[in-house]
């Protein structure tokens, strides 16, 4: 082909339908060839531009139904965090009460009986891998420990009325076994060691110190059916009492303003054996409390359940 062509000029004449002059149009071979490369240029030039609309429009539906999948899977996660905090609630409680009971009752250890009303077996919840970076693993591990957990809370429940069924065939044994407050108030020290508030060095404390709202002369009520032991001055307890219950088990009340019982008097749970006071080795009116199992001191809130 020759090139030099396209620069060639050509003349045509155009004739009226009707009379009239007759018209020359200079027209250079060049201008057809570029209107139509202009005109693909433009073809494709939309081709592409539509191409690349359509991609960024599947692109950005791909984005927002992932982000619909994470918002839903962090939904999902955070239901099921929330069921995990309500069951193991559930479940600590349950347990605590039902090793109160097992502990008040003296049975300490299982028998065949429990074994056969509970089951066991599923997935260890504290040796579970909860990896942040797989959320579908995470979801079902999750899942998992929710459903481990649930097993664990009806199976204490199945124990709790297992131990209760027990103490209401020997009701006698809760009736003189410490349950419940001799007095409510603010726990300003609790059982094992603490900085002395005399002579600030660290000492074994053996029970509870209980501040009642209504301070000096709240009533201080028996914990449980039993014998009163002895009533007096005892040191540093200043005056004190000391009741006998079932079990080889003795609570003592400290600092007290006065004593309602005698020596050899028989009590009962919630009668009222003496008020709060400030006697003794005290800064102030508090209740000193004691359980202690065979003369050796023991938690007091192993044997309260209210």
């Amino acid at each position: 082909m020759n090139l030099c062509g396209l620069f060639s000029s050509y003349q045509v004449l155009v004739y009226p339908e009707k009379d009239g002059e007759c018209r020359t149009l200079n027209i250079r071979c060049i201008l057809p060839v570029l209107f139509f490369s202009l005109l693909l240029a433009l073809v494709v030039t939309f081709g592409f531009l539509l191409q690349m609309y359509f991609s960024h429009a599947d692109l950005r539906a791909s984005y927002d139904a992932r982000e619909q999948l994470r918002l839903e899977q962090r939904l999902d996660i955070l239901f099921q965090a929330r069921r995990l905090m309500g069951l193991q609630h559930d479940y600590d409680r349950i347990d605590d009460f039902c090793n109160k009971l097992m502990v008040m009752t003296n049975m300490t250890e299982p028998n065949q009986e429990w074994d056969a009303f509970t089951g066991s077996g599923g997935p260890a919840i504290n040796d579970m891998t909860l990896s942040p970076y797989d959320t579908r693993s995470l979801i079902r591990n999750m899942q998992g420990a929710v459903a481990a957990l649930n097993r664990e809370v009806l199976d204490s429940e199945v124990l709790q009325q297992l131990i209760l069924k027990q103490v209401r065939e020997n009701k006698q044994v809760l009736d003189s076994t410490p349950s419940v407050w001799p007095v409510k108030g603010r726990i300003t020290s609790g059982f094992g060691m603490r900085q002395h508030p005399f002579d600030h060095t660290y000492k074994f404390h053996r029970g509870l110190d209980i501040v009642p709202p209504g301070g000096r002369g709240t009533p201080i009520h028996s914990p449980a059916n039993g014998t009163v032991i002895f009533t007096g001055r005892d040191g540093g307890y200043g005056l004190s009492l000391l009741i006998q219950h079932q079990g080889n088990i003795t609570t003592r009340y400290g600092h007290l303003k006065s004593i309602a019982v005698k020596v050899g008097q028989k009590v009962h749970r919630d009668d009222i054996v003496a008020f709060v006071g400030n006697s003794g080795r005290s800064t102030g009116p508090h209740l000193h409390y004691e359980v202690l199992v065979a003369g050796k001191p023991q938690n007091p809130r192993k044997y309260i359940l209210n």
